[in-house]
């Protein structure tokens, strides 16, 4: 099962997000170059902290401490005006490698180098982040270079997150994130 996180209040600083890299070094026994093994599975992660909350807001976070089910954020762009994306979607299905190509783009559109998105297969959510720009051409296809390589078959005519990008993961929580403070905020 999958839990809505809120919109409100929103994470406060710092906010952290990074990519798990899967992948590894591989150098030679005999002293040769270093490759780069690249693995499909290299995925974001955030790390963020809460303001203090009311009681009655902290009990919508609380299913962050739910380990066995994924939870569901947006995913933080501030200060990124998204524009008028159209309505993306998937353009075809078995695409592989760091290449993504959508269509339902507004002609034109550009996807900005470092611009999060997400896409909903099977009813889950796959974020990803353009490496480079990229336009929509006058059909509104557009392929976007990838910071991570795809990591799942995305279906023809999946939905894509533009306007509202998230990201959906198992959570990690501090031992101490629901201490109740001597002011009653936790």
């Amino acid at each position: 099962m999958v839990h809505v996180l809120p919109i409100s209040p929103e994470p406060r600083s710092p906010f952290t997000y990074g990519v798990m890299r899967l992948s590894n070094d591989v150098t030679s026994l005999v002293g040769g170059n270093r490759q780069k093994n690249a693995r499909k599975g290299d995925h974001y992660s955030v790390d963020f902290n809460m303001p203090p909350m009311e009681p009655n807001d902290a009990r919508a976070w609380r299913k962050l401490m739910s380990a066995s089910d994924t939870v569901l954020m947006r995913m933080p762009q501030p200060g990124f005006a998204i524009g008028n994306p159209g309505s993306p979607q998937v353009n075809g299905s078995t695409q592989l490698g760091t290449t993504l190509t959508l269509k339902g783009m507004t002609p034109g559109y550009v996807i900005r180098e470092g611009q999060f998105f997400s896409i909903i297969t099977l009813g889950r959510r796959w974020l990803y982040a353009a490496d480079a720009d990229a336009t929509a051409n006058s059909s509104g296809i557009i392929s976007i270079p990838l910071e991570v390589m795809i990591r799942t078959n995305h279906q023809n005519n999946d939905v894509v997150e533009v306007l509202d990008p998230k990201i959906e993961g198992f959570p990690e929580v501090a031992e101490d994130a629901f201490t109740i403070r001597e002011d009653g905020y936790i």
